[in-house]
């Protein structure tokens, strides 16, 4: 073949797409390990917080050509955020407030158990710094919606993990839903979601 031939094909723009797609994926992959390594030596950062939605994005918004991203992502919120030993005590609970809300809103759409289960780990941690910072009233709401959507909502994708993981982990703030829990039984959709 003629060298300029050569040149061509090396040039075609479907080549320069996969190249730049692959350069694009390598760089989401370190910042992505950028943010392992800051949530790690940072535990206790207002800006984790922040971080939340745009894993969850990033996960709920990722092709199967991008995998390796969305493993990475859901590991971060996984094993790094959603298992936190130290939270951050000067963070703003309005911020951490909108973040579980969209959390909640997320889940209740979820496509795959796998991602909603991402997404109550997340929910578990934000429910936690909440606690912590006093604004108890607004995780109690945000359950007591997702509990509202869960039993009368037939196209909800909510299952029961997603509420009993919040009442064991936090009893004081879940013993809030009680009536709603009670009220949830006789509204329910139907005897599959009410014996649930």
């Amino acid at each position: 073949p003629h060298p300029f031939n050569i040149e061509l094909t090396l040039l075609s723009p479907r080549n320069v797409d996969i190249d730049a797609q692959r350069e694009a994926t390598h760089f989401k992959n370190r910042v992505l390990d950028l943010i392992d390594i800051f949530v790690r030596r940072q535990p206790t950062s207002p800006l984790i917080v922040r971080l939340v939605l745009p894993l969850v994005e990033l996960i709920v918004g990722t092709g199967p050509d991008e995998k390796q991203l969305s493993d990475k992502a859901t590991g971060i919120l996984r094993n790094r955020i959603g298992k936190a030993k130290e939270i951050s005590t000067t963070l703003s609970a309005e911020d951490a407030q909108k973040t579980l809300e969209e959390l909640h809103l997320l889940a209740r759409k979820a496509s795959t158990t796998d991602i909603l289960t991402t997404l109550n780990q997340c929910s578990l941690y934000l429910s936690k710094v909440l606690l912590h910072s006093g604004a108890s009233e607004a995780v109690v709401k945000t359950y007591r919606e997702s509990l509202l959507d869960f039993a009368t909502r037939k196209s909800s994708k909510l299952n029961t993990a997603f509420i009993d993981e919040f009442v064991k982990r936090h009893p004081q703030a879940a013993w809030d839903l009680r009536e709603d829990l009670l009220a949830a039984c006789a509204e329910a959709l139907n005897v599959y979601r009410q014996s649930q």
